[in-house]
């Protein structure tokens, strides 16, 4: 009003501002969050994330997500409702492992399962919030170690009664006893997988190459059974009972989906032959009736053509508003969408992603509708929000590492629990905490590490290796341990007996033999010597992510005359099945093993390789940034009769310098900004012939008095810097000639 104060409009009441926002988009929902802690509260509370689910009900609009085929592809996302543009909705490195991913499952209320074929990983996924999560324990328990792996279903399924959703995987174990097994992970309640509330009846679930999972329809999961025409056995997500269900009898071959909350079945081959007819099913009435039948003969050559592709299933009814007909679409491998009138049977094209020339036999799309629904808490978070695990946690970590593996067994929190890498981590830390080192003697065989201390004050005799015989280990590195021989890599942990074998020929996956054991021996006896060399592999921790990198090195030409050589270099992640090529390190590589120290690892280098040597230099890679540098080593003054080696000690990257003249090794340590040091000087010539500088190397720091282990390969002991004295704590009796020690640690 002129000349009068202006009027404060009232604010609306709360029940009406929480209806308007019930009917936005989860984009539009998403931003609103940061306009006030009320609002952040309110748009975050499960109350209103089924206020909002209920309010979009009967909204049949539906959202396209398309992933190309290949390894780290992006997901996009398209309304075709509206035909708006292609949006991306998750990067290609966005928390999924390489290879093939692609959706398990149909939209649940909003999730979808996605699962990654190369590492058998799954994901809870909401595309509308592009908020994702790992499942936790990807091999089931009963089923560690088992080869070949027996057929494993998955599905997800919502309880309308609890608003829980729920994972269930059901697999069948052949040994020792016939049987099936069942397990539920209930989203955002449990850390761990739990048997059904009822035991499961006597099936196979289809491996179908693990394309499709369990299809969730009208409040059951669907699983197929693994024969020709096998039988559907089905899961009641609420109440946690089987049933069953006879196919369509015209089908053997099939796979299930959900149509217009209809169940399903259309054949499993993705491309008729002309005079055989493609049929979709649908149950209604607990009766099999026909949707519709494409007759491939009828189309025409150039339609046809369109249609030959390795993966082709329904993906849903379209509704189309102009003439009220209802469509089915249909999606490709090729991430092409097509759909067709059940009357006549022509196809038109949708939808084509551009750029897009692979074909796929894994699904790339799916529909989603829009919903808040979270993806749920880690099993890190469920674990621990318990009170009693987190009494049990700082309790377990501090206990050995053996005991901890027995009490794995305990029950499924602890399991759940002991497997959390936070938990790997801190009991790392502080079992190792001011401790001497635990040596280990091995040949480098699986389960082939035994502790020292057995050996002692027996006649017992430990792993041993022939002298001269190629077998590198290095020292823990967050607790696995990397080594090498001739016609392997490994990295394993000595305490749990964890080993995993990396052969070198990469075209060779398939074991030599009936057992690990044996392939060692076969490809021992078929490899070349000039593969193995000392610095060829190496271990790393990424403390970004909290994975273990694993550096393979390998000489393609190599010649000390020309002074000419090409290397190569290759890294992955220890769960990775792919090796990505690397840029190389810009100066060859000496036969020494690599250390790890701090997020780096180092090699010496070789200087006979080098056009115009120089001083002593270290290569050093990044684990993070996976880039070479080169730092200058300590200086080498005095006699040129001499040996190095690179070593970390209690965490600080060193060089042993032994002079054999003098008879005294120096143990240099790096200081700040790449200098150098000396730390040790160890009068070996009052100890030789035993601990001759030829022999001796330094392998670690005892952390209670810091005195430093020796080793000559047929002997340990402790050198204190502080006496200069030395302790012999074990040695190889003269029975056992032409036999090494080869140490690591636990």
């Amino acid at each position: 009003m002129p000349g009068g104060r202006p009027r404060v409009a009232s604010a609306l009441p709360d029940e009406v501002v929480e209806d308007i926002l019930a009917r936005l988009p989860v984009k539009s929902l998403l931003r609103f969050r940061c306009v006030s802690r009320s609002w952040r509260d309110a748009i975050g509370s499960p109350a209103f994330h089924r206020l909002h689910s209920n309010k979009r009900a009967g909204c049949r609009d539906r959202t396209l997500f398309v992933r190309p085929s290949g390894h780290r592809q992006p997901f996009y996302a398209w309304q075709y409702s509206n035909g708006g543009a292609v949006e991306q909705i998750m990067g290609a490195l966005f928390c999924l492992t390489d290879g093939n991913v692609f959706p398990l499952t149909k939209s649940c209320r909003g999730l979808v399962l996605l699962r990654s074929y190369e590492y058998d990983t799954h994901y809870i996924w909401n595309p509308a919030t592009r908020e994702i999560m790992t499942l936790p324990d990807r091999t089931p328990f009963q089923m560690a170690g088992r080869n070949p792996r027996p057929p494993l279903s998955y599905g997800l399924g919502y309880c309308s009664m609890t608003n829980q959703y729920k994972v269930v995987r059901l697999y069948h174990i052949a040994e020792p006893a016939n049987s099936t097994v069942c397990e539920v992970l209930t989203l955002d309640k449990s850390a761990y997988w739990r048997p059904a509330a009822t035991k499961p009846p006597l099936c196979r679930p289809t491996r179908s190459y693990n394309k499709h999972g369990a299809v969730f329809c009208n409040g059951n999961l669907h699983f197929i059974g693994d024969q020709e025409g096998g039988a559907i056995t089905t899961f009641n997500v609420t109440h946690e009972t089987f049933g069953s269900l006879v196919p369509p009898p015209e089908l053997n071959r099939y796979e299930l989906t959900e149509l217009d909350g209809c169940l399903c079945a259309y054949p499993s081959r993705s491309f008729c032959r002309p005079g055989e007819t493609y049929c979709i099913w649908f149950l209604t009435d607990e009766r099999w009736k026909k949707l519709c039948c494409i007759d491939w003969g009828t189309m025409p050559e150039p339609e046809r053509e369109l249609l030959r592709t390795n993966w082709f299933a329904p993906l849903g009814i379209y509704h189309n508003e102009s003439d009220k007909a209802k469509k089915v679409m249909f999606g490709t491998g090729s991430c092409k969408v097509f759909v067709m009138d059940p009357n006549n049977g022509v196809p038109e094209i949708m939808f084509s992603l551009e750029g897009m020339h692979r074909d796929d036999i894994f699904p790339t799309m799916g529909l989603f509708e829009e919903s808040l629904a979270p993806v749920g808490r880690t099993s890190e978070d469920i674990i621990k929000s318990s009170p009693s695990m987190r009494v049990w946690w700082p309790v377990l970590s501090r206990l050995p590492a053996r005991m901890v593996g027995r009490l794995n067994q305990v029950c499924r929190e602890w399991r759940a629990m002991i497997k959390e890498e936070s938990f790997i981590n801190e009991h790392l830390q502080i079992n190792n905490l001011n401790k001497s080192p635990q040596v280990m003697f091995t040949d480098g065989k699986p389960e082939m590490f035994k502790s020292m201390e057995k050996f002692i004050n027996t006649s017992d005799v430990p792993p041993l290796i022939d002298v001269g015989s190629r077998v590198v280990c290095s020292k823990p590195c967050h607790g696995l341990i990397a080594g090498s021989f001739t016609s392997y890599d490994f990295v394993c942990n000595p305490v749990t007996d964890y080993y995993k074998a990396i052969p070198l020929d990469k075209d060779r996956r398939e074991l030599r033999g009936s057992s690990l054991h044996e392939d060692i021996a076969w490809r021992a006896a078929h490899c070349t010597e000039d593969a193995m060399f000392a610095g060829r592999f190496g271990l790393g921790y990424d403390e970004e992510i909290g994975m273990h990198l694993l550096v393979r090195l390998a000489y393609m030409e190599r010649n000390l005359a020309t002074k000419t050589y090409k290397l190569e270099c290759k890294v992955r992640y220890i769960n990775d099945l792919f090796w990505e090529r690397v840029e190389p390190p810009p100066k060859p590589v000496a036969n020494m093993p690599p250390q790890y120290a701090n997020g780096k690892i180092y090699w010496i280098v070789d200087a006979e390789l080098e056009q115009m040597p120089s001083a002593l230099e270290i290569l050093v890679l990044d684990v993070i940034t996976r880039k070479f540098e080169v730092l200058q080593g300590p200086p080498c003054i005095g006699d040129n009769n001499k040996c190095m080696s690179i070593l970390e000690l209690q965490q600080v990257l060193c060089v042993a310098i032994s002079h054999h003249t003098t008879g005294i090794m120096e143990i240099w340590a790096m200081v700040y900004s790449g200098s150098w040091s000396v730390k040790y000087n160890i009068e070996l010539k009052r100890f030789s012939p035993e601990y001759s500088t030829k022999l001796t190397t330094p392998l670690a720091v005892d952390a209670r008095d810091g005195r430093i282990l020796l080793s000559t390969g047929r002997s340990l002991g402790y050198y204190d810097p502080k006496t200069a004295e030395l302790e012999i704590i074990y040695r190889l009796g003269g029975h056992v000639e032409g036999k090494n020690l080869q140490k690591t640690f636990a």
